[in-house]
């Protein structure tokens, strides 16, 4: 008995220790974080990110606006950067409208999402979200994958940042 009382008490530290220090792995080179550690974020995040996305889909323009803050920095793949949400916004409006002229389309299936964390006590979180994206035309057809690196605070992206690479199809010759 007095050897189960030992474990039990051994196996209770060990559990109540891990449930009070969350694992944090990792590093970052970024000014004045060098020491931290990532963690991982929340569920809230990612359904940001989500909710944010499917207004997107939609073309709901006012219902993204809604996830994105007043001074976000956007930069999309190609390294342009936008003033503001609605510059952003505007220029989504006008690929959509340049698409539909042409009969053309763009779309997109994320293919992971979760949310990182450097400091779980001060909020904000890094939102990561990979997407498989597919621009057609006619019989043409484009496949890339995109990269979408959000950092979120109370609820808005305050940082947006796209990355994509082509996927090369192969051919036969």
């Amino acid at each position: 008995m007095k050897n189960f009382t030992i474990l039990f008490s051994f196996m209770f530290i060990i559990l109540n220790s891990c449930q009070n220090n969350p694992s944090a792995v990792g590093m970052s080179s970024w000014e004045g974080v060098q020491d931290m550690k990532w963690h991982i974020g929340t569920q809230d995040a990612v359904d940001i990110a989500k909710t944010m996305d499917a207004a997107w889909k939609a073309r709901n323009y006012d219902e993204m606006r809604k996830y994105i803050s007043d001074t976000a920095v956007i930069t999309s793949s190609g390294g342009n950067t936008f003033e503001s949400p609605d510059a952003f916004i505007d220029r989504w409006k006008y690929n959509d409208s340049v698409w539909d002229a042409n009969n053309s389309s763009f779309t997109w299936e994320f293919t992971n999402l979760f949310s990182i964390d450097l400091d779980p006590k001060t909020g904000g979180e890094h939102v990561h979200a990979d997407y498989l994206g597919t621009w057609t035309r006619d019989d043409e057809k484009d496949t890339f994958r995109v990269m979408n690196r959000y950092y979120i605070i109370d609820g808005k992206i305050v940082v947006w940042n796209s990355y994509s690479q082509e996927i090369i199809d192969e051919t036969t010759e």
